[in-house]
């Protein structure tokens, strides 16, 4: 019997366990309960940036607020549901002459035959194109029905717009959103803190694609742009004007366990598609159960490979226990 094997079935009793103290089981969970299961996806990859395979739970080493915890684990199997939110303001459009050719990739890539996805597009309004579906032709088409409009890039209100629609979408699926726009909000009414705090709740995962309009405008030749797509000064430096304005996408993705990957060209955007695709679906689902007495509150997770120095880790990094 393969270690992957072992690995995961050391993980089966927890699961069934989990399922039987709440309605809907995913790889991710609402912690809400006194004493949680808590389980968090964990993402090891070795100097290559390469995934890393054939551990088992015995080379994980993980801190709750500090305090080791007993772990099990196995390789995520679960069914994916993901939110696809993109920027679509005027500054963005040279941005979006590349991102519509994307969608092909993200049913086969990214959600796969059992996950589904939902297309929204933002800018100064909050638009849901496609909801759930795992329809490749239907993703495809939403994507190719993005066009430029609007002056402001609301990221926080995109966010906040699909933790409510996935919180609400196919249960027992893994819950993941990929923001594709800048890198900086333009006047959300959300606050950052807050949007966080409901992504961590419902624990989705965030990864975010992010451009400079100001850089891909200049990789796209003129007649790729839309006739009407109102590319002009006047929308680059408004962006340019919001330069100081916090960095919402690298925040939102490293507070929920995703990454942010920037992109310029077509080739760096389908590399950075096939990347988040193939993490997705070869992380590690770690799991351990806080004792009675741990105080309620949020609580850091940290998680080590000890035996394996060279090996890079990420993961969710903590849960509420309890309500915050």
């Amino acid at each position: 019997m393969s270690s992957t094997t072992t690995f995961q079935r050391s993980c089966l009793r927890a699961r069934l366990l989990l399922a039987a103290a709440l309605a809907c089981f995913g790889q991710d969970v609402t912690f809400r309960s006194t004493v949680p299961l808590v389980v968090a996806p964990v993402t090891v990859t070795g100097p290559d940036g390469r995934p890393m395979d054939g551990l088992t739970e015995r080379d994980f080493h993980l801190l709750d607020n500090g305090i080791p915890r007993r772990i099990g684990g196995e390789i995520l199997i679960e069914p994916l549901a993901l939110v696809v939110a993109v920027q679509t303001s005027e500054a963005s459009a040279a941005a979006l002459t590349k991102i519509r050719r994307i969608g092909s990739m993200i049913h086969p890539l990214i959600t796969g035959k059992r996950g589904s996805a939902a297309i929204l597009a933002f800018d100064e309004e909050i638009r849901l194109v496609q909801e759930f579906t795992s329809s490749e032709d239907l993703i495809s088409g939403a994507f190719q029905s993005l066009r430029p409009r609007g002056g402001r890039g609301r990221i926080l209100d995109a966010v906040d717009r699909s933790v409510r629609l996935l919180r609400d979408g196919p249960p027992r699926h893994r819950r993941v959103i990929l923001l594709v726009g800048e890198q900086k909000d333009s006047r959300s009414e959300s606050r950052i803190e807050e949007v966080l705090t409901e992504a961590q709740r419902e624990n989705i995962t965030i990864y975010a694609l992010t451009y400079s309009p100001v850089l891909t405008g200049l990789t796209v030749k003129s007649h790729e742009l839309p006739p009407s797509s109102g590319m002009n000064l006047l929308a680059l430096f408004s962006h340019l004007a919001h330069h100081g304005k916090e960095n919402a996408a690298e925040t939102l993705t490293r507070y929920t366990g995703g990454r942010r990957i920037g992109f310029v060209r077509q080739n760096a955007l389908e590399d950075a598609v096939s990347a988040i695709g193939e993490e997705l679906h070869s992380q590690y689902l770690l799991s351990f159960s806080p004792p009675p007495e741990t105080p309620a509150g949020y609580r850091a997770i940290e998680v080590r490979v000890p035996g394996r120095p060279d090996a890079r880790v990420r993961t969710r990094p903590g849960y509420w226990l309890g309500e915050p």
